[in-house]
């Protein structure tokens, strides 16, 4: 996973030593400066830079014959041996020594300057070898890059070469970009460390060029600006790109590390790069011109500020081999904020420096400007790659420059053999003329503008479309625009595409042409190209440059009540919350055309009461959804992306509070937002809403019929009432503002549960009370019936769930058919006026009462503590076990009651009355012999008329009389 990261880098860019203060009077006719002999005597040793003084007096080669060139560079490698021929005498130590400038790299002490002081005719002058700080895409798209790109061109087949703290060539934005590299880093004492891989002073080929390894101090910076030049994201599937994305890059890493305070303005240890070294690097390139096709040098890096051009600068005979080979180097101007001036090597005639805007055209605070600037180009807030595989925002004129860079790359693919005084006009001609209103000076220079220096260099002389004001209008109407540009011709036309008629053009001068348009009522919206004929034939397009935009969209908003829960109250609450939400209908007006919502919000006029749909802002969720019940439209982050057609409608939910703000006569505005860059807005004032306090009863049961009063407020005459599915009103009275008297019938197969309450008022207003009533089944009614004492099994004890050794008393009951299928969840047994009393919970001190499906199965009581649940059906029984005491407590004429609780929270009760229970006293005779028959007397008490008898197995009962 790619990461991005934001870094606050304003002053963060190639930052060089202050210009030395001009020398004392006794420096008149000396090569080397007093200030520099000072130094060496307090240092004991200081890097210089000495400048050849040759027999020919040249200073570069970028304009010499072959033969010419190999006599000039024999002179620099004549007079440099003769320099240091009369340096052998003195300490001193050989940094650089160029090939194609009469220069000399050296470290030397105070004998061998005074050496140099008296060298004569051989030394020019010497100057300080300085010590340079590091100066610290979307904007892709603003210089016009892509439109480049949508042409052919994107730099393939060229090499920029960026002279910095090196290059990351594994990351990812950089894949197989990076062609050539070298470093050319110095350690000099304690005073600084290389930073070339290898540990030398230079290094050149695969790895020389890694970015340095300080980052805190500034080696992320030329990753960075290599990647705005010409990075592409393609390899990685990145949605970024340089500007010259098809460009391969050579690294040239020219920073050392600092280790003086002194040096560094602060703490140690800083990055800084020698003058030596950079022209090393400048000289590299050269060397390498004929090697790769190099477009442009990128150097984001310098120092000083500097009124005027400044071609005293040892970089100008390097700069101006390169220009004279073809290759521009672009140089940032400098973050110092000046108005006036320039930092080097920015400064130099022959150098293209470079200002900073920002994307809103303006140049950016930071940035230097001067008169002699070349050009502007966005530096402020861009985005780039950074050692290690992330991305980092950086702003200042090093982020500028390498936009420069990249788009000579891109010019120099369409224009190989074009000059560099030839693309600079091309930027300069088409370029938007920015002016620095920082100052009173107003210095006006041009912001690049790519695809149309590229159509002003591939084309010249044809027109090219720079601007067209207004860009846009709507279907139906007429105007007159502005196209701005180069090449316009007397009798030049225009054209502005499908459903757009010109009715006139008017050539202003040759960069301004004045048309009127009229656009149709039925032309179809979009963007089209605008395209500009020269009588000759010769043309000039701006691909999408006008859009006809369709009518203005219209909505209508109406207040559909609190009817739903579809969201919370925060910002990220899009789901139920437990509270009816208030709901609007919006409705895109018939003749808006198909739209597609990108944004809504709500508002209560007058108030800081607001919803909306982005959970990124304060404001409480704004659900949205096609009907009442549909999902909603909303993503996780709340944000919605939908299309409505003309006509089409769609629902809104807003949370409410106590008190609600959805109070009668409120108004609330709804404003959506398009794709197409369009927005509309409805307002509704609430109307009298009617609300529910109390349904009575709450209740009914199946295939019953009754009148429920519902309490509320407002409702209006001839207001309606619902109760929910197989609930059927059969009138509704509306008795007063606050009360209706509604007449329902319950379904006999309505499904049990509660229902939402509704009710509606003519004007469409709606209340509801969730769940305001319930279908529920009749009361359940049970019977009991006193079985006697046939079975053991419970004993005499609360938790005695198991047989005592003695008959139980025993009952039947039954849950009456229509009571409906239920679950026992207690039980309790009890003789009418006693304190007799058996129940199903071990909790209590009464003793154990048993259930069980019938005589003889199983008890249903826990084992642990005898609590019962269990299901009876509807018309279904079960027996319970009463321990019994001597004497008896199940004496005929006794009246028991059980009672049952079940899990529905309902109860029933049933009593019975025991009857005379017969008992055997005896039996005479108690025995007979196989085959033999005998009448036998049963005595014992409580016999009626028709009792009858058995006598086991293979034993025949022939008559039974009862006798008393």
């Amino acid at each position: 996973m790619v990461a991005f990261l934001a870094a606050s880098l304003g002053l963060l860019g190639v930052v060089l030593a202050v210009p030395a203060a001009a020398a004392p009077r006794d420096d008149a006719g000396r090569v080397v400066p007093t200030r520099i002999h000072d130094r060496a005597q307090a240092e004991s040793e200081v890097r210089v830079l000495v400048e050849l003084s040759l027999p020919s007096r040249r200073v570069s080669e970028g304009t010499l014959s072959t033969r010419a060139r190999a006599a000039y560079r024999r002179e620099i490698v004549d007079t440099a041996a003769r320099v240091l021929d009369r340096l052998t005498r003195h300490p001193h130590r050989v940094l650089r020594r160029y090939l194609t400038t009469p220069l000399l790299a050296l470290q030397v002490g105070p004998p061998a300057l005074q050496e140099l002081d008296a060298a004569g005719f051989l030394v020019k002058r010497v100057v300080e070898d300085r010590i340079h700080r590091p100066v610290l895409l979307d904007s892709v798209y603003l210089v016009g890059a892509d439109q480049a790109w949508a042409q052919g061109f994107d730099g393939t087949g060229h090499v920029v070469a960026v002279i910095d703290s090196g290059v990351d060539s594994a990351h990812p934005f950089l894949a197989g970009k990076v062609v050539e590299e070298a470093c050319y880093s110095t350690t000099s004492g304690s005073r600084s460390t290389t930073l070339c891989p290898n540990g030398l002073d230079e290094q050149i080929g695969p790895g020389a060029a890694v970015n340095c390894p300080l980052d805190l101090e500034g080696c992320w910076h030329g990753t960075h600006v290599a990647g705005i030049a010409a990075g592409s994201g393609t390899p990685a599937d990145l949605p970024i790109w340089g500007v010259g994305k098809g460009a391969g890059i050579m690294a040239v890493q020219v920073f050392s590390r600092i280790n003086r305070f002194r040096d560094c303005g602060g703490a140690p240890p800083c990055l800084g790069a020698f003058t030596s070294d950079i022209l090393a690097a400048l000289e590299r390139v050269y060397v390498l011109r004929t090697t790769y096709a190099v477009a442009a040098v990128n150097m984001s890096l310098g120092g000083g500020l500097f009124g005027s051009t400044c071609d005293d600068e040892p970089y100008k005979p390097f700069i101006d081999n390169l220009r004279a080979a073809g290759i521009a180097t672009v140089v940032a101007a400098g973050n110092d904020g000046a108005t006036g001036q320039l930092s080097a090597p920015a400064c130099v005639s022959t150098a293209v420096s470079v200002g900073a805007t920002t994307k809103e055209d303006q140049v950016a605070d930071f940035s230097n400007v001067a008169p002699f600037l070349s050009l502007f180009a966005p530096g402020d807030g861009i985005i780039s790659s950074f050692p290690g595989g992330d991305f980092v925002i950086a702003s200042g004129t090093s982020m500028a420059a390498p936009h420069v860079t990249g788009a000579w790359a891109i010019l120099k693919q369409a224009a190989p053999t074009a000059s560099v005084d030839e693309v600079l006009q091309a930027l300069n001609d088409t370029g938007i003329l920015i002016t620095d209103t920082r100052a009173g000076t107003g210095t006006t220079r041009p912001r690049i503008q790519v695809d149309l220096a590229l159509s002003a260099l591939v084309n010249p002389g044809a027109p090219v479309i720079a601007s067209v004001s207004p860009d846009r209008a709507t279907v139906g109407t007429s105007l007159s625009v502005t196209v701005t540009g180069l090449n316009f011709e007397p009798g030049a036309s225009a054209a502005f595409g499908a459903g757009v008629t010109v009715t006139s053009t008017t050539v202003v001068s040759a960069r301004e042409l004045a048309v009127a348009i009229e656009i149709g009522a039925t032309a179809a919206a979009g963007p089209r190209d605008v395209t500009v004929t020269n009588p000759g034939g010769q043309t000039g397009t701006r691909a999408g440059g006008f859009t006809v935009r369709p009518l203005p969209p219209a909505l209508g908003l109406a207040f559909v009540g609190k009817v739903r829960d579809r969201v919370g109250t925060s910002s990220a609450a899009f789901a139920p919350d437990g509270a009816l939400d208030a709901t609007f209908q919006v409705t895109l007006q018939a003749g808006s055309g198909a739209r597609t919502v990108t944004h809504l919000e709500l508002r209560r006029t007058g108030t800081a009461s607001i919803w909306d749909s982005d959970s990124a802002t304060v404001y409480w969720a704004l659900g949205a959804a096609v009907s009442l019940d549909s999902a909603l439209l909303n993503a996780s982050n709340g944000t919605v992306n939908f299309a409505v057609a003309d006509g089409g409608a769609f629902v809104v939910f807003a949370s409410d509070v106590n008190p609600t703000p959805f109070t009668s006569g409120a108004s609330f505005t709804v404003a959506a937002s398009f794709a197409d860059g369009t927005s509309a807005s409805a307002t509704v004032t609430l109307p009298l809403i009617p609300s529910i306090s109390g349904v009575a009863p709450s209740s009914g049961v199946q295939g019953t019929s009754l009148t429920v009063t519902v309490s509320g407020t407002n409702f209006q005459p001839g207001a309606s009432a619902a109760f929910g599915a197989d609930v059927t009103v059969t009138s509704a009275t509306v008795v007063s503002s606050t009360q209706l008297s509604v007449a329902l019938a319950v379904g006999a197969t309505a499904a049990l549960g509660p229902r939402d309450v509704t009710v509606t008022n003519p004007d469409g207003q709606v209340a509801v009370r969730a769940a305001g009533f319930t279908v529920a089944l009749p009361p359940p009614t049970l019977a009991l019936a006193f079985v006697g004492k046939v079975r053991d099994r419970v004993g005499t004890s609360s938790a005695a769930f198991a047989p005592d050794g003695a008959l139980d008393g025993t009952f039947q009951v039954t849950l009456q058919a229509g009571s409906g299928a239920r679950t026992v969840t207690h039980l309790e047994l009890r003789r009418t006026g006693t304190a007799s009393i058996w129940d199903s919970d071990s909790a209590t001190v009464y003793w154990a009462l048993g259930a069980a499906s019938t005589l003889d199965g199983a008890l249903l009581n826990s084992a642990a503590n005898g609590t019962v649940n269990f299901a009876v059906a509807d018309g279904g029984a079960f027996v319970v076990f009463a321990s019994d005491v001597n004497p008896s407590l199940f004496t005929s004429g006794a009246s028991y009651t059980v009672t049952a609780n079940f899990a529905d929270g309902t109860s029933a009760s049933a009593t019975a009355l025991l009857p005379l229970v017969p008992t055997i006293g005896s039996v005479a005779p108690s025995s007979g012999v196989q085959g033999a028959s005998l009448t036998v007397t049963v005595s014992g008490t409580n016999f009626q008329p028709g009792a009858s008898a058995a006598f086991g197995a293979d034993v025949t009962v022939t008559s039974a009389t009862v006798v008393s």
